[in-house]
C-alpha cells in the first residue's frame, strides 16, 4: 500500500505544496464523531519549523495525540473530569521526540478515562463515534486516535495499549494499530493505566507509514525505568517474505461470531495459496479462560496503585470539605467517571491484607504461566495470527446496556501486554460497511519481523480483494 507520509514528504520536496497548506486543510476538517477533546493553535508549531532541516520524513506531517500523554501548557485531561484543567509543566519523551522531528500535533484525542475501558464511551467528554456507523462504538481506549485516522484526518495518530487499546479499535475503523516490543517506546510523561501492561502504540494507514513513526518514537529514554535499546531501522529495513509459518490458535472458531467467522477461515486460506506455511497451536480452554481475569486483576491493582494520590488535594480540582477524608471523597465522587472508579475498588479490594496473596499474587503468578505456555507453544511459528477482534464494532447501546461482551478471541490481544511482545493489528475486510481486520504477534524484540510479516500480508490481502 502506498505511503502517504513519503507522498506528503515528497511533495513538500517537490514544492508542489507547502506545509502550512497542507496544515491547515487538515486542520478544517469538521470533527463529527468526537474525536478530539483539545484542539490547538497551529502558529506556533508552523513557526517552528522554520528552525529545523526537512531531514525527517516526519517534517511537517499532522498527527493527533492521546490526551493522555503529556504536552507543555497544553490541557491533558486522560479523558477525565479531574483533569479538566491541568496544564501539564513538561513534555512527555514521546512529544519531544515528534517536535524534533517536524511532526505537527493537531490535537489531544478523545479516550476512556484514564485508559480503563475498552469501547470509547467512558470519557468525561462523550462517546467516540465509529465513523462507519455513528451508532457504534469505535472501541477504545485510543478511541480518538484510530478514529483521527480512519476519518483522513491526519496519516498518523498516538495512542496507548495496556491490553488491546490501539489494536482492537483500529480492526473496528479499519486502520493499523501497532504495539511494539515492551519498553521501546518510552513511557516518560504518560498517564498509567498498569505500568507493567501499559505501552504506547501507533495508529496508521498502512503498515509502512507504521515503521515510519516507528522509527522516530523507539528511541532509549534514561527517564523511563523500563526503557529499552535496540537498534531499529523498520523503514529501511521494510520488505515482504516468503514461506511465512504462521501460528494459528485451534478451535479459535468457535469464539468468533459468525460473520468474522467466514473472513477469517478465509484469511487462512489465503495465506495457505500465497505458499505460506499454517500450523496449529493448541492452547487449552483452561488458558483461554484464564487471559481475562488474570489480565484484570493484575491491572486493577496497579490503576489503584497509580491513582492513589489523586485527592484533589495536590493537583487537580478541588471541591472542599471539612476534613481530610471529606475532601478526597468529594473529589473523587465527582471528578472520576463511573468505570474507573469501579477498577480502582475493585483494585484497593484486591490489595486488602486478606486478599492479596489470594489473588494478586496468584494472579502474577499465572500470568508467568501464560507467557511461559504462549513462547513455549510458539517457539516454532514465525507469527502467530488471530483476529483483531471478535466481531465488527458493536451499537453503543448494546455496550451500554451491556448486551454485549467480548469473548476469548478478544482476551488473546492481552497476552501481548503481559509478555511485552510486539502486535499489530491490520485491515482486511469490510463485512456489510464495518471493518474487520486481522492480528499478528511474535515474541520480544521481532518488531522488524512483525512488521515485515505484516507488511507481506498487507499486499496479499490487497490483492485477494481485486481477485
Amino acid at each position: 500500500m502506498k505511503s502517504l507520509i513519503v507522498d506528503i514528504h515528497n511533495k513538500y520536496i517537490s514544492k508542489d505544496i507547502e506545509p502550512k497548506n497542507l496544515i491547515y486543510q487538515y486542520e478544517k476538517n469538521t470533527d463529527t464523531t468526537n474525536t478530539f477533546i483539545t484542539r490547538i493553535d497551529l502558529k506556533e508549531q508552523l513557526n517552528s519549523l522554520n528552525s529545523l532541516k526537512n531531514n525527517s520524513l516526519l517534517y511537517g506531517i499532522p498527527y493527533g495525540m492521546k490526551d493522555n500523554i503529556s504536552t507543555k501548557d497544553i490541557k491533558t485531561t486522560g479523558g477525565s473530569k479531574f483533569f479538566e484543567e491541568y496544564y501539564p509543566p513538561f513534555d512527555a519523551t514521546i512529544y519531544t521526540l515528534l517536535n524534533n522531528a517536524g511532526a505537527i500535533m493537531l490535537g489531544k484525542t478523545n479516550l476512556d478515562e484514564f485508559g480503563m475501558a475498552g469501547t470509547g464511551v467512558w470519557s468525561a467528554y462523550g462517546d467516540v463515534l465509529n465513523p462507519h456507523d455513528h451508532d457504534r462504538i469505535v472501541g477504545g481506549s485510543s478511541s480518538g486516535s484510530v478514529n483521527l485516522v480512519a476519518c483522513g484526518q491526519a496519516p498518523f495518530a498516538i495512542g496507548t495499549d495496556t491490553g488491546d487499546s490501539v489494536r482492537r479499535p483500529a480492526s473496528f475503523v479499519g486502520v493499523v494499530g501497532f504495539k511494539p516490543t515492551y519498553g521501546l517506546i518510552s513511557r516518560y510523561g504518560v498517564f498509567p493505566y498498569a505500568p507493567s501492561l501499559d505501552s504506547i502504540g501507533i495508529n496508521a494507514t498502512n503498515v509502512t507509514d507504521t515503521a515510519i513513526v516507528a522509527d522516530v518514537i523507539c528511541q532509549y529514554d534514561q527517564k523511563d525505568y523500563s526503557s529499552q535499546k535496540m537498534e531499529h531501522t523498520f523503514y529501511k529495513s521494510l520488505t515482504t517474505h516468503k514461506n511465512i509459518c504462521v501460528g494459528v490458535i485451534k478451535d479459535l472458531e468457535k469464539h468468533l461470531s459468525k460473520d468474522v467467522l467466514t473472513y477469517y477461515l478465509k484469511a487462512i486460506d489465503d495465506i495457505k495459496k500465497a505458499g505460506h506455511t499454517i500450523k496449529y497451536i493448541d492452547l487449552d480452554e483452561t488458558y483461554l479462560r484464564s487471559v481475562h481475569t488474570i489480565y484484570y486483576c493484575l491491572s486493577y491493582v496497579e490503576a489503584y496503585s497509580c491513582y492513589m494520590n489523586i485527592t484533589g488535594i495536590t493537583f487537580g480540582k478541588n471541591l472542599g470539605g471539612n476534613n481530610y477524608d471529606e475532601i478526597i471523597t468529594k473529589n473523587r465522587t465527582n471528578g472520576i467517571g463511573m468505570e474507573a472508579r469501579a477498577r480502582m475498588i475493585i483494585g484497593a479490594y484486591i490489595t486488602k491484607h486478606n486478599n492479596f496473596e489470594k489473588y494478586f499474587l496468584r494472579a502474577q503468578k499465572i500470568r508467568r504461566w501464560l507467557v511461559n505456555e504462549w513462547l513455549d507453544k510458539t517457539k516454532d511459528v514465525d507469527v502467530v495470527l488471530t483476529v483483531g477482534a471478535s466481531s465488527v464494532a458493536p451499537k453503543i447501546e448494546d455496550v451500554k446496556s451491556n448486551k454485549f461482551s467480548s469473548t476469548y478471541a478478544d482476551d488473546l490481544l492481552c497476552v501481548a501486554n503481559m509478555g511485552g511482545f510486539p502486535s499489530i493489528t491490520i485491515p482486511y475486510v469490510n463485512i456489510n460497511g464495518l471493518p474487520f481486520g486481522l492480528n499478528l504477534t511474535c515474541i520480544p524484540f521481532d518488531d522488524q519481523k512483525l512488521l515485515d510479516v505484516a507488511l507481506t500480508f498487507e499486499g496479499l490481502f490487497e490483492r485477494s480483494k481485486c481477485e
